[in-house]
């Protein structure tokens, strides 16, 4: 009886040894290769101050329309928000279809002398705004919906080195 559990307790160690010996090359190609990572697209943060933001072109030529908008807030923590764009404006977001049909023209956070607003929101700023979208197309600085009839923003993973962003898409 002794022998049989020391046979089993052998068979599971080799096993559970093998297995863990087997994953190490399916877990190390989860992570991006350097090639994929410096084909990033790149954005110098070095001048964007605490209360700051900036709308950048996406470094990449195989995406559609989109821009990048880059937060700083007054901690210091720095968001990065993928927004759709057509013909110079903003796509706005429809919950239900997936594809916006309302386009915005003046679309950015909250602002007080080129400053965003503690606690502001990202909004639409068009005059000529539904007012049912008023209320529903709005975020915070870290793309929560103000509204839970609203998706989202999407915001790509990204590193922050060296006051450089390197955005994950």
């Amino acid at each position: 009886m002794l022998r049989r559990k020391l046979l089993v307790a052998c068979t599971f160690i080799v096993a559970a040894v093998g297995i863990a010996i087997a994953s190490i090359p399916f877990t190390g190609s989860m992570h991006p290769s350097e090639r994929a990572k410096s084909a990033r697209s790149q954005h110098d943060v070095s001048s964007l101050g605490n209360g700051d933001f900036v709308f950048e072109n996406l470094n990449k030529k195989d995406l559609w329309d989109a821009k990048i908008l880059i937060i700083r807030d007054w901690r210091g923590e720095v968001f990065s928000h993928l927004i759709p764009m057509k013909e110079d404006k903003v796509i706005l977001p429809d919950y239900f279809w997936g594809f916006g049909y309302f386009y915005c023209s003046e679309f950015g956070p909250e602002t007080v002398d080129s400053k965003i607003v503690p606690a502001g929101k990202i909004k639409c700023h068009d005059k000529d705004l539904p007012e049912w979208g008023k209320e529903l197309w709005q975020w915070s600085y870290s793309g929560e919906p103000n509204s839970e009839w609203m998706v989202k923003m999407y915001s790509p993973g990204f590193e922050l080195r060296d006051n450089v962003l390197y955005v994950n898409r």
